[in-house]
């Protein structure tokens, strides 16, 4: 197993970092590259690249080892802006319970981003909007306003199902390339919209410059009810394992690899004290997806999901807590070089 780097130790403050931006669907290259690149740059990786809406860090085409994780965030597009007030729409799966919550929102204005500030949204039987608002325009986007906490190894934020995820493939990428196995890093920027849990938009279009023989490994959250099912009552410290997502319904995992995972890998991974588990806990669809609906490469692709856990039942408040970025990246540096 690689040791553990001392650059791992910038987990937290990396997840801070971007987190401090707001980034709705389609803005993460506008949003994101810089502070991607400095990260990258601090744990020896190349600068991110553009393709399709995806940030790439590393080389597609020689990757033995992929790691996939999104950057958008639950947003929101304006509909119309009227006298009396701003409507709007979701462009993610609107939580059922959801009357009203704090947006932030933001759009482009001579080429810049500009956030107009922060408003109250609400959902009723006029569906969603705000009270009227200096300077918003018609095709403006907002995202759940933002409050950041830390205590002890909890954090919570919102849009923390799609940084985490950044952060630890970012960081297990740098620990994969220096012990010598070709490692890329593809962020997307595809938010969830119909149908369910659809985050395909940007991803499947990396497929076909990856090298056939390439392994992907998916990270992401699970949250809240799909987390509980799996009998957690709070946010797990360590990495999970899934054999599929959606229950079957998105791409699940070959049966002989993930036999590979639960008898073999898992145990010597925790064997070697790294927190990690099997799971019944449900993955929602996610990048994955893409895989499984818009098939482009010509290749029947291993890929295999590592995922964290936390609670919250809508996007504006999600908690976790921070050691499982560690355990996720000890996880994925242990088992990526071996792979069936």
């Amino acid at each position: 197993m690689t040791a553990p780097s001392t650059r791992d130790r910038d987990l937290p403050d990396d997840l801070i970092r971007l987190l401090a931006h707001r980034v709705p669907q389609q803005f993460v290259t506008s949003a994101l590259t810089d502070d991607i690149a400095t990260i990258s740059a601090r744990l020896g990786l190349p600068r991110p690249t553009m393709l399709a809406g995806n940030l790439i860090v590393g080389d597609l085409r020689t990757a033995a080892v992929l790691l996939s994780a999104h950057l958008d965030e639950a947003s929101f597009s304006v509909t119309g802006v009227h006298q009396d007030r701003i409507t709007l729409a979701a462009c993610h799966r609107l939580p059922p319970q959801l009357t009203q919550s704090p947006i932030t929102i933001l759009g482009y204005r001579e080429g810049a981003i500009t956030v107009f500030g922060d408003a109250d949204l609400a959902c009723d039987e006029h569906g969603l909007h705000i009270a009227p608002m200096r300077g918003v325009l018609l095709g403006d986007r907002a995202v759940y306003s933002r409050r950041t906490t830390r205590v002890g190894h909890r954090f919570s934020s919102a849009a923390i199902d799609d940084r985490a995820g950044a952060v630890i493939a970012l960081s297990a990428a740098a620990r994969l390339h220096h012990a010598g196995v070709p490692t890329a890093v593809v962020l997307s920027d595809g938010e969830q919209n119909t149908p369910d849990g659809y985050f395909s938009r940007t991803f499947p279009h990396v497929l076909h410059q990856l090298h056939p023989r390439a392994r992907i490994i998916f990270v992401d959250g699970i949250f809240h009810d799909d987390l509980r099912r799996g009998g957690f009552q709070v946010p797990p410290p360590g990495a999970l394992i899934v054999p599929h997502s959606g229950d079957g319904t998105g791409y699940s995992v070959p049966p002989a690899v993930f036999a590979w995972l639960r008898d073999d890998a898992v145990p010597r991974a925790r064997a070697e004290g790294i927190d990690v588990q099997i799971t019944s806990a449900r993955h929602s669809r996610g990048d994955d997806w893409g895989m499984v609906t818009n098939p482009t490469s010509g290749a029947d692709r291993t890929a295999i999901f590592v995922s964290f856990g936390g609670f919250g039942d809508t996007p504006a408040d999600r908690i976790i807590d921070l050691r499982c970025l560690q355990q996720c990246v000890d996880f994925i540096t242990y088992c990526a070089p071996l792979l069936p």
